[in-house]
């Protein structure tokens, strides 16, 4: 089946991003048991709509969204994932749990961040 991650494909290659849509999608199939063609339409529109629940896994970095008013951290990275709840680090090295949802006003902006200079896969 042919499909664009476009988003993924920056963030991560188009070989990592094929990779982790079939994960989902195996996911989805064994765990909700629905047809392939149903699990590979409901990831492919999620992750382009960039749906945090798909998406969201420890390394990554979340940019607050541009159009979005409130006050929050401008920039999220995710250090452990249980479930539906996170801990985040926020540009200021301060730690907190938030649930999985709170990322909606959040882009994915690195699927990985470097520490000390090195990456972390």
């Amino acid at each position: 089946m042919q499909f664009s991650v476009l988003p993924l494909d920056r963030l991560m290659g188009p070989v990592n991003a094929g990779q982790f849509i079939n994960s989902l999608v195996r996911d989805l199939i064994t765990q909700d048991l629905l047809p392939e063609p149903v699990a590979y339409r409901i990831v492919c529109e999620g992750v382009l709509a960039g749906v945090p629940f798909l998406l969201a896994d420890p390394g990554q970095a979340w940019a607050l969204r541009p159009e979005i008013a409130e006050r929050a951290p401008g920039l999220l990275l995710i250090i452990r994932r249980d479930a539906d709840q996170l801990t985040v680090e926020d540009e200021h090295g301060q730690r907190h749990r938030i649930p999985v949802c709170a990322l909606s006003t959040y882009a994915l902006d690195q699927w990985f961040w470097a520490r000390d200079g090195e990456p972390t896969p």
